[in-house]
């Protein structure tokens, strides 16, 4: 194999790998590169087995057809200090791989047999079904934050995709103490009866990707047993997905015949007063008190080591029974840190510790997030 192709090319298609890649395995296939030509230029792929990438690009000159296999993290560092202008990279004897910049500049790196690089799974066009990316994006960001990063805990590390009603699709996270549920219409349903969960990794490089390619207004998606594949723009990415079954998160998620108290709260006001709380609270976990009564919250934590902070803010809704709960405030900070506006706190006024649900002050049902309270002291 011999190409040419520009230091920016070849910049953006090994700079794009480097979260797929593994970085340190048994296998050393896997902290490689895969570049070969195809009829319209080339194409660079990456894996770690859980997740793969391929990018194509066409500004690239190809001289000699065939493929190669680099350290993509080598291969990256030299193109990265080469000067902008052409680099030849050529397939040499023994798996050998030059990358050079005209007379003067030139690199050989050791390589491995591009046949030992792992396969991808290859379906056809009409297979796909469409998403909107704006979407999709949106419901990732309001979702992944509570995404398990236990990697122990298989079945929660990850984010649940399901079908519901309505030709809509339904996005759930949890890491065992709080709870994000999002519904919306991204397209047409992908065919999965028990839906699916797709690793925090994935999730992490799926919303780089539609980062980059906002250009792009839809996301083909193709479901395949225990694989998911993702193609927009010259990108595809291919997702080995978690074999556990998720949790029943509808018995966390509070049913009508209790007594519900709804206030209103300004995010403008309450995100500030959290965040102060928090530099005491967050240095050992500690609980962060919340106090209604009438139209008046006083939000209070202490810690045995550091001393304590208490403030009292107005609230926009009056309530008619004093109340109080006891969470982590670095969950209803997060929640503020995805919601634009103001929030509504739904309290059970009937049994002691029951789970907070909090949602955006715009009557929106489709979003919701479920906080399990801590004990107080």
């Amino acid at each position: 194999m011999k190409i040419i192709a520009s230091q920016k090319t070849l910049l953006t298609a090994l700079s794009r790998i480097q979260g797929v890649v593994e970085k340190s395995s048994i296998k050393p296939i896997t902290a490689n590169a895969l570049i070969e030509t195809t009829n319209s230029g080339i194409a660079v792929s990456a894996t770690n087995l859980q997740i793969g990438m391929t990018a194509h690009y066409e500004d690239v000159s190809v001289k000699k057809e065939g493929k190669i296999s680099v350290n993509a993290r080598k291969a990256f560092e030299i193109i990265k200090e080469f000067p902008e202008d052409d680099i030849c990279i050529e397939e040499m004897d023994n798996y050998w791989v030059e990358i050079s910049c005209g007379k003067d500049l030139k690199f050989n790196i050791i390589g491995l047999p591009p046949e030992d690089f792992p396969q991808f799974i290859n379906e056809k066009e009409d297979s796909f079904v469409s998403w909107e990316t704006d979407k999709l994006l949106s419901m990732l960001n309001m979702t992944s934050f509570s995404i398990s990063r236990d990697e122990t805990k298989q079945n929660i590390n990850g984010a649940f995709f399901e079908n519901i009603e309505g030709g809509q699709t339904r996005i759930v996270t949890t890491d065992g103490y709080r709870l994000s549920i999002i519904d919306s219409s991204l397209g047409n349903q992908l065919d999965m009866e028990e839906g699916l969960i797709i690793p925090q990794k994935a999730i992490i490089e799926i919303n780089k990707i539609i980062q980059e390619k906002r250009e792009e207004t839809s996301i083909k998606v193709l479901f395949n047993k225990n694989s998911l594949m993702i193609s927009i723009g010259e990108i595809e990415l291919f997702v080995r997905l978690i074999e556990k079954k998720f949790p029943d998160y509808r018995v966390i998620i509070p049913g009508d015949g209790y007594k519900k108290i709804r206030v209103s709260i300004e995010k403008n006001r309450i995100k500030p007063a959290l965040k102060r709380m928090s530099i005491i609270s967050n240095e050992n976990n500690r609980p962060v008190i919340f106090s209604f009564s009438g139209k008046m919250l006083e939000i209070k934590t202490e810690d045995s080591e550091l001393g304590k902070v208490e403030e009292t803010l107005e609230v926009k809704d009056m309530v008619k029974d004093d109340f109080s709960f006891c969470i982590n405030c670095m969950y209803l900070l997060d929640v503020l840190t995805v919601i634009d506006g103001d929030i509504v706190i739904e309290f059970n006024a009937d049994e002691e510790n029951k789970p907070i649900i909090v949602r955006p002050d715009e009557q929106v049902e489709e979003i919701k997030y479920i906080i399990m309270p801590m004990i107080m002291d």
